[in-house]
């Protein structure tokens, strides 16, 4: 049975350039996004699937970019690669609960 984690953040900068930099820091962490869920402009929910040795070294690149719930260590075994799966909540403090999107005029 895959084990699982459940971590709240939120970001006080530009959504759509934290949403990037998330996923930049995601890949380089050799994680992978399973699904999401954008809420609005006020929040995103994820799910990562990343191996258990390295867990600790996303959540600490996140918390870079992100003020991000404490990771508990407990229950992390840091020398096994079996896969987690990690649910992620990322509130939005510039958001207004309006999401518009910008679609270009296409000629023709």
């Amino acid at each position: 049975m895959q084990k699982k984690l459940y971590w709240k953040a939120y970001a006080n900068d530009d959504r759509n350039k934290v949403i990037e930099e998330i996923k930049n820091i995601i890949s380089i962490n050799d994680g992978c996004i399973m699904n999401f869920n954008i809420f609005s402009d006020l929040t995103l929910t994820l799910s990562v699937e990343i191996e258990e040795n390295k867990v600790q070294i996303l959540h600490k690149a996140l918390s870079s970019i992100l003020n991000i719930s404490e990771l508990e260590l407990n229950n992390l075994n840091l020398e096994s690669k079996k896969e987690w799966l990690i649910f992620i909540n990322i509130s939005f403090s510039r958001g207004k609960g309006e999401l518009k999107r910008r679609i270009p005029k296409v000629p023709g």
